[in-house]
């Protein structure tokens, strides 16, 4: 009986009528043909709006896009975000597809709602060779409506590549957005140093906002180069100095760059505190030794008469209270431990567990959950990719606080039962619009990395089905107790 079922499945499978968004995505080539022939309506879109020709534009199906373009399908048609084939192409590294479509009379100067373009889809990614086979297409290097260029968006994921392309094309790196920001600036927020080296050799400005910037992000590359670039080792937003910027962060690199600049270690803010005792505050053990190293005083008073160990007993930094008071150091509370029979931390994903294996989800195990938990939940994204990032490949909720993992190969069909120890577990909208786990098919030349994301919640929430990733934050805001991830990469070569 079971076999003559499987059968029967596998017979209805085979004979099902795929439709020509299906063939599409799948890029399956004939298919398309045939469809077209049979009376397909080649622009028909989906719910969103996306045409059969932006799918497969976006999965690079090149040959299927040239049949649809020869069927006539509209190549500067837009969805409902005003996005074309040809910025799906660009922002998903598709060479061949990007240049199929340019030959076919793509606009590569179309703007979204936003006002952006193909070029700042494939800056924002990082993809040179789009960039560059655009500009010969003659796009246009223009600003969206909040002022940003396609270098302000390479400059900001640090894709030194595509901001020397941008530059050599007459690319301004003088240039700023609707709030005074330059290309610059976004570099040095995110920490990329050979980009914010390469623009301020090109003559881009940059001054002490651009240093608080990087204080903050704990980017200690960043400033060393603009420290000795002649940057104000002193510089202050709102009373506070960069020291204690990077302080207030745990930002032992970025506070040895700047001490080593000679910055006070000893400086106070408007409230009379010290960067040693923000960094008390903050926990961060290595960097309370590296100021009292330095010379930090440890019996320095603020305003209220409070001294670095009061700060760390307020904030209940045990360790740092060892070495401010010689108290006896208790061992830090811990987050939810991933892990997994089959992922390792930072390390590629296994084909089967991707879109060029099997696809299945990878199997899950954790501990370390909180006592409190009534629920858990679990996201995998990438946010390497996406517009915006993240992209998401898996959302899952409803887990009982009991279960210590999850299995491999969670049923793909959404219908299907959970396995029992899930049992009453939904899988949420992932990135394709589906309540499935699809797994890493990234555009080729970039290491990806993705995040498994396990939250613990401290209350039995009536989470409905089709919750997407954003939908679910939503949701549990104020009722995460706990959380861990593991993160892996994938790179297609």
């Amino acid at each position: 009986m079971v076999l003559i079922l499987a059968l029967t499945l596998i017979l209805q499978a085979d004979t099902a009528q795929p439709t020509l968004l299906d063939a599409a995505l799948e890029g399956r080539e004939p298919t398309v043909k045939a469809l077209l022939a049979k009376g397909a309506k080649v622009d028909e879109p989906d719910e969103s709006g996306m045409t059969p020709l932006m799918i497969a534009a976006a999965q690079g199906h090149t040959a299927v896009a040239r049949a649809l373009m020869t069927a006539g399908a509209n190549v500067n048609a837009v969805d409902r975000d005003a996005i074309t084939a040809l910025m799906r192409a660009a922002a998903s590294n598709r060479v061949d597809t990007v240049a199929a479509l340019l030959a076919g009379g793509a606009n590569p100067n179309a703007r979204t709602k936003d006002g952006s373009t193909a070029l700042t889809a494939a800056a924002f990614g990082g993809y040179d060779e789009v960039v560059t086979t655009l500009l010969e297409h003659h796009a246009e290097i223009t600003t969206d409506q909040q002022g940003r260029t396609p270098l302000m968006a390479a400059s900001m994921n640090g894709h030194a590549p595509v901001v020397r392309v941008l530059l050599a094309r007459g690319s301004g790196a003088q240039a700023a957005d609707a709030v005074g920001a330059t290309a610059l600036r976004y570099a040095a927020a995110r920490g990329h140093a050979d980009v914010v080296e390469l623009l301020a050799a090109a003559g881009g400005a940059w001054g002490d906002p651009d240093l608080t910037l990087a204080a903050e992000g704990c980017h200690a590359a960043v400033l060393e180069l603009l420290l000795k670039k002649g940057g104000n080792r002193e510089a202050a937003r709102d009373g506070q100095p960069l020291l204690m910027m990077a302080a207030s962060e745990g930002c032992t690199d970025a506070a040895r760059v700047l001490v080593s600049a000679g910055a006070d270690v000893n400086g106070k803010d408007g409230a009379g505190r010290t960067p040693l005792m923000v960094a008390a505050a903050s926990g961060s053990r290595e960097l309370v030794q590296l100021l009292l190293a330095r010379g930090a005083n440890r019996n320095a008073m603020d305003n209220l008469e409070r001294t670095p160990a009061m700060f760390a007993a307020l904030s209940r930094q045990d360790e740092v209270m060892a070495l401010l008071s010689d108290a006896a150091p208790q061992p830090p509370s811990g987050a939810i431990v991933v892990d997994s029979p089959a992922l390792k931390a930072d390390q590629p994903i296994p084909r089967d567990y991707t879109a060029d294996g099997r696809n299945v989800s990878p199997p899950l195990t954790w501990r370390g959950v909180p006592a409190g938990a009534r629920q858990l939940a679990v996201v995998c994204e990438d946010p390497d990719a996406g517009n915006p990032p993240p992209f998401v490949h898996w959302v899952i909720y409803k887990i009982p606080a009991t279960a210590t993992g999850l299995p491999e190969n969670i049923p793909f069909e959404p219908g299907a039962p959970m396995p029992k120890d899930i049992a009453g577990a939904i899988q949420g909208v992932s990135g394709f619009r589906r309540p499935i786990y699809r797994g890493p098919a990234p555009p080729p030349g970039k290491v990806h990395h993705y995040h498994f994301t396990v939250f613990a919640l401290d209350a039995d929430l009536d989470l409905k089905p089709g919750l997407t990733r954003v939908d679910l934050l939503s949701a549990i805001q104020g009722h995460v107790i706990g959380q861990g991830e593991l993160v892996a990469t994938y790179e297609r070569k």
